[in-house]
Formats: structure tokens, sequence, C-alpha cells
């Protein structure tokens, strides 16, 4: 299907704003390392539940040593160690100012994918990621978060540090993920390689820190649960298995920038949710994303 990677990366984007503004919300009940404790365990249990439906099996095809190998590292970088950074950059900063953080992944990933893998982008391609970034950068920069104040898990320098160790995180893990993945390894079952590597490590962290017990109390706040289980299916569940399906069918580059443009995707939510009203910068901002984004299209 030709545009499948960028396709399959714009529903990512789609996914991750639904799921950023839930995980903050749930964040500032009990907290963003307790969100992503459990968020992870909870997509494990969903993609399996898929993968049993759709294939009667957990994985299909093409499961070699080397696919687990990379996709479990990838599940440690770009969930674990990149998730946490994000969600405590969410919690500090906010939802848009938080995202602006993500849209340096892309050029992190192109960087990475250039030295590992030893991708290379046209000049059209190069010049689309940039004008994308301009229009998010745009957006993102426009206002203070709504909220972003509440709750606070450490002063605005820490929620810049968390953006830049998340955005690094999800770069990395992409470029894993796709080397794991090869040409033919089904990216639903890569999807759960990740999320169960992710969830024993970050599980047996907290072990080591005496926190499960606190973890599992945490989930007494229902309300929080059912807004967590709702981020934990579109996030690390469709929006995860949808940017594998983004980084194996077109260059990690061009699937990183377009999966950065929930920044924008963001703002009419942010409208219903926190009835938050769009400047004209917003606006002109989200133009000039999408104008970025046809340029990948047209490449």
């Amino acid at each position: 299907m030709m545009f499948l990677g960028e396709l399959a990366a714009m529903g990512t984007s789609f996914c991750w704003s639904g799921g950023s503004i839930l995980f903050s919300i749930a964040g500032r009940r009990i907290g963003s390392y307790n969100v992503n404790k459990l968020r992870i365990p909870m997509a494990s249990i969903f993609l399996l539940t898929a993968l049993m439906i759709f294939y009667h099996t957990p994985f299909p095809s093409g499961i070699n040593s080397h696919a687990v190998i990379y996709l479990g590292l990838s599940g440690i970088v770009g969930l674990v160690i990149g998730d946490t950074f994000y969600f405590r950059c969410l919690v500090i900063l906010g939802p848009r100012q938080g995202s602006l953080m993500m849209s340096l992944a892309p050029v992190m990933t192109a960087v990475i994918a250039f030295i590992m893998l030893g991708e290379r982008l046209s000049a059209m391609a190069m010049a689309g990621i940039l004008v994308t970034l301009a229009g998010i950068s745009w957006v993102t920069t426009d206002k203070k978060d709504v909220g972003s104040l509440d709750n606070r898990e450490g002063s605005k320098a820490v929620g810049v540090l968390m953006g830049v160790g998340g955005a690094f995180g999800q770069a990395l893990g992409l470029v894993l993920a796709k080397e794991g993945m090869g040409q033919t390894f089904n990216p639903m079952s890569a999807t759960l390689i990740r999320m169960l590597t992710a969830a024993v490590a970050i599980w047996i962290v907290a072990g080591m820190r005496r926190e499960i017990i606190t973890t599992l109390k945490s989930m007494v706040d229902l309300k929080c649960v059912a807004t967590l289980s709702g981020a934990a299916f579109l996030g690390p569940t469709v929006g995860v298995w949808l940017s594998l399906v983004a980084v194996k069918n077109t260059e990690a580059g061009i699937a990183a920038t377009l999966m950065s443009t929930f920044p924008v995707v963001i703002i009419p939510l942010t409208m219903i949710v926190h009835h938050e009203r769009p400047s004209y910068r917003s606006v002109l901002g989200a133009i000039v994303a999408v104008a970025g984004v046809a340029m990948l299209f047209i490449e």
C-alpha cells in the first residue's frame, strides 16, 4: 500500500495526542512513575488479546534471537527509560509544553538511523522535517499550557531535561525496533515483545525499590484506573503498534517527524478537555506543520 508507513505515523500522532492528555490527568493523580508502571502491563494485555483474536498466537512469524534482543532493548530504552522521563515532563510542563520537547525526537531519530542503519534522507525530506518542526514549535510555544502548574514533580528546568531524555529514548527505541523487525517480523508481535520486556524491567526496578505495594494501592482510585486504561489502549497499544508499522515501511526520520505532529493534533482535544480556544498563532503554526507533512508525502 502506497504511503502505508506515512499514514501509520499520522495514526500514531492521533493516538499519542489522546493518550498524552489522559496520561497527564492520571499522572497528576497517582504520579508519573506509577503511571508508567501500570500502563505497560495494561498495554501488554490488550496486545496479547488482539494477537490471539487476529492470529491465534502471540508470535505469528519471523521470531528469532536477533529480533528478540533488539526489540527487548528497544522496549527498555523507549518505553521504560524514555517514557518515564516523558511522563514526568508531561506532569511538570503539561501536555502542550511537554509535547514540544518531543519535537526533538525526529532530528535525533534521523541522526541515530544514519549512524546505525545508514539511512539517508533526500533534500526534500530534510526540508519537510524542518518545516514541520518549525510549525510544531510555533504552536507549542504559543502560551502556557492549561493546568501545567498543578501537582508539579519538579522545576521547569527539570521538566525540560526530562523532555530531552524522553525524546532521545523514543528516538533510539524506534531505531532499535526497526533493526529488530527487519522486513518480515510482524509489527504487532514486535510491539508485544517491547511491552513484555519493558514490563518485566520496570517491575524489577519497582521491586528493588520496594514500590510494588505502593503502586498497587494507587489502583484503588477507580476513576484514575479507567483513565489510565483508555490511555494505555490509545498510546502504548494502538499508537506504539502503528509507530512500528510506520518505521518498518518508511525511513525512521520521516516516520518520527509525522509522529511528532501530535502537538498540533492535541489542539482540538485541549479545546474539548480544557475548554481552551486556539489563538491565530496556533492555527498558523498548524498550517505550517501540515505543509511540512505534505512535503514528506510529495518526496
